[in-house]
């Protein structure tokens, strides 16, 4: 029985990372008034575990961001720019 329990777990931990997926999600953020705002989120963003990539436009007030959905959600990332200063929501 240690054996199959074994196998099992080894299996389930191989397949964690297939189960695993790359999103990409866009948000509208609030309060940049200047061109160095962009910075700022950008860093606050890339400091939440799992994402990958983020791209702020300041003239379209957006970030897109590629993340793990397995290491964080878009609510996660919206919260890391409202701590920065920036409101964010999801674009649907």
């Amino acid at each position: 029985m240690n054996r199959i329990a074994a196998v099992t777990f080894i299996l389930f931990q191989m397949a964690g990372p297939v189960l695993a997926s790359e999103r990409e999600a866009v948000l509208t953020i609030e309060n940049m008034t200047c061109a160095l705002c962009p910075f700022t989120v950008e860093k606050a963003m890339r400091g939440v575990g799992g994402v990958k990539e983020v791209t702020v436009n300041f003239e379209s007030k957006t970030a897109t961001v590629v993340f793990e959905d397995s290491q964080t959600n878009t609510a996660a990332i919206a919260e890391a720019s409202l701590n920065a200063g920036y409101p964010a929501t999801v674009e649907k």
